[in-house]
């Protein structure tokens, strides 16, 4: 035999609240009531124009809004690109550096006399300094 004791409980899914009843009813006025069918599809032909306009200028007002965006991306791509080649280079120098040191520690390549290392000629307004 079977328990009839849990039979007819509902869950909170099979409930409704009154809050949930009255959204979904329309409020039923006088001229409602009155109203032919003709009447109602004539009114709601009457809000199509309205409604196109408000449609186009949305969907013009999301486009802007999207190429905008698609700009500020831009711009934060050429950013991300002009920081990363100045860590690239950064990161090579200090690579570069730090073999040049290597090779100092170890002898191999010793610092290069004052007849080596190429003179530039001075700049205009340039300063030199005389001791």
């Amino acid at each position: 035999m079977q328990s009839e004791a849990l039979r007819n409980v509902r869950t909170m899914r099979q409930v409704k609240t009154s809050l949930d009843l009255a959204n979904n009813q329309r409020v039923k006025t006088t001229s409602s009531l009155s109203r032919t069918d003709e009447e109602v599809a004539y009114l709601k032909s009457l809000a199509d124009g309205q409604v196109g306009q408000i449609l186009s200028k949305e969907n013009k007002r999301f486009a802007a809004m999207a190429a905008s965006i698609d700009k500020s991306r831009q711009r934060l791509l050429r950013a991300r690109e002009k920081l990363a080649a100045t860590i690239n280079k950064n990161r090579a120098l200090t690579e570069l550096r730090h073999e040049l040191q290597q090779s100092r520690f170890e002898g191999k390549n010793p610092v290069p006399s004052k007849a080596e290392i190429p003179t530039r000629k001075p700049k205009l307004h340039q300063v030199e300094l005389k001791y």
